[in-house]
């Protein structure tokens, strides 16, 4: 715990497990932010941690840097440290190859995202800009306290790309394909595919096929909250 100096003094708190912060104001936090999103509600990031699914084991060594003004929560976001760049959907190997070429260690790493969901949304949770400028501030010297090679910031919104560019941090463009529903809209899949080639339907439904042989089912929630689409990469 310490202090990061700014127009208002907060209290930095750094646990490794959710449960350590308080659900109703993680997730009071992430309904101020202009863009939502459920994967970064308390309850699916505690779900991430105490399934195992993020841990130690599996190469996410969970953090979660807040910050604190009195008893209330000004800023939070969940880093992991990885031994690895799975699970990202983000390729930086050639940054690994290079610090390696160099005799330098590119691993262990920090990556502020929700670990295996490559679903854009906010990573730095903030009553305010200014808050979220602290929080940068504070990630940052804690990656430095930790002599970690670098900090990432994946699938971020661009309140969270501003504020980083902003504090000097590099930023690098990809592309992600969003698929939408066509106007008007289909009906059900098959709608879909009567739209695609005789060769592309038949690969499809041979896909889908394999997975209802291997006994794979998916069950689907809907989250009830307000959550905005976001727009594809160009």
């Amino acid at each position: 715990m310490r202090k990061v100096e700014g127009a208002l003094d907060y209290v930095i708190r750094v646990v490794e497990s959710p449960s350590d912060i308080n659900a109703a104001q993680w997730d009071a936090l992430l309904a101020l932010q202009m863009q939502s999103s459920p994967f970064m509600r308390h309850a699916y990031l505690d779900a991430l941690h105490h399934s195992h699914s993020a841990c130690a084991r599996t190469g996410w060594i969970p953090y979660f840097i807040t910050l604190w003004d009195g008893d209330v929560l000004a800023a939070g976001c969940a880093v992991y440290v990885k031994s690895h760049s799975y699970g990202e959907y983000v390729f930086d190997w050639a940054w690994a190859n290079a610090y390696q070429q160099h005799g330098l260690a590119y691993y262990p790493k920090a990556t502020v995202a929700v670990p295996f969901t490559p679903v854009p949304g906010p990573r730095l949770l903030a009553r305010d800009p200014q808050a979220r400028a602290a929080l940068i501030e504070a990630l940052v010297a804690w990656c430095e306290s930790k002599e970690l090679s670098s900090l990432h910031l994946l699938f971020g919104t661009e309140e969270d790309t501003a504020s980083c560019a902003q504090a000097g941090l590099m930023l690098r463009h990809t592309v992600q394909f969003h698929w939408t529903n066509a106007a008007p809209a289909y009906g059900n899949f098959e709608q879909f595919l009567a739209t695609l080639t005789q060769d592309k339907r038949k690969k499809i439904r041979q896909e889908r096929r394999k997975v209802r042989d291997a006994g794979v089912e998916f069950i689907h929630n809907f989250w009830a909250c307000a959550m905005d689409t976001p727009s594809p990469a160009a």
